[in-house]
């Protein structure tokens, strides 16, 4: 019987590799772009989020103790917790592992008496929606990960986030999302992962970080739009990223007439109490 048990840096390799060959093999199979173009990748991922203090990390561990069948993982940053990424070795599925290490973060959350919980389901993976249904997730939106397409000219009023904009981003996170989002951002700095804030009218209106880790709020379409186009002239590619949730119509179509292109499809899933974000949003991978 498998057993679930905190991740450590000696799982962090093997975890890579479980990473990068669960997500190709789902989605070369599906005909989508992959997430992970190399171990590495995948390695660099798991190895941020196995080190960092506000994330929880678990992994399954096969009858004899030593073989790593799949990890998982809990982002507690802020009020609002994120799952993933979740994986399991590919020849061990169906074994119930996913489940395990699902139940592992959600005892963890309810351990440090965190009731809300979020997480990006991949849409073509039909045994993780029934998985996570079953565990209480509700459906609240679908959503695309869209390959975000440069500005061609800088939008006027915005700056590169900085430390002293994380009491903005507290402020324009908890209107926007009913919660603070404060700590995510400033673990986005101390990662490197570059984010800008929009000024207009002597105040700050919006504020966003590309990639799928990333996230973002303005307080029209159009501005997260014209941020996202924005953000994009200035990271590099593999940055050049962001997931849209497909019921705020005026910012999809706003970033596809950017030149912005779908990759693959997403389910934006919750516990516990939800309201739903106001003005125009986008949610990271776990939140």
């Amino acid at each position: 019987m498998p057993s679930i048990r905190p991740i450590s840096p000696d799982d962090f390799a093997a975890c890579a590799r479980i990473c990068y060959d669960a997500f190709g093999t789902l989605q070369d199979r599906h005909g989508v772009e992959r997430d992970f173009d190399s171990v590495e990748t995948a390695g660099m991922v798991i190895g941020l989020f196995g080190a960092r203090p506000d994330f929880a990390g678990f992994v399954a561990v096969d009858d004899d103790g030593r073989t790593i069948l799949g990890s998982n993982f809990l982002q507690f940053s802020d009020e609002v917790a994120g799952v993933g990424p979740i994986t399991v070795r590919p020849s061990t599925q169906s074994r119930g592992v996913g489940r395990m290490l699902m139940q592992a973060v959600m005892e963890e959350a309810a351990r440090r008496g965190i009731s809300q919980v979020r997480l990006q389901q991949e849409a073509i993976n039909t045994t993780s929606l029934s998985l996570y249904t079953k565990l209480g997730f509700n459906w609240q939106e679908a959503c695309a990960l869209i390959r975000l397409s440069p500005a061609e000219s800088d939008l006027e009023g915005t700056r590169p986030v900085a430390e002293r904009d994380l009491p903005a981003i507290d402020e324009i996170s908890r209107r926007h999302f009913h919660s603070s989002r404060v700590n995510e951002a400033a673990g986005y700095l101390k990662i490197g992962l570059p984010g800008f804030v929009l000024w207009r009218g002597g105040r700050d209106v919006g504020y966003f970080f590309p990639s799928f880790l990333g996230h973002g709020f303005a307080e029209t379409p159009g501005d997260l739009a014209a941020l996202a186009g924005h953000a994009a002239r200035h990271t590099p590619p593999h940055f050049r990223k962001t997931i849209v949730p497909l019921g705020q119509h005026g910012l999809h179509r706003g970033l596809m007439s950017r030149g912005g292109r779908a990759i693959k499809l997403l389910n934006y899933m919750t516990t516990g109490s939800f309201r739903a974000p106001i003005g125009a949003w986008i949610p990271s991978i776990g939140m």
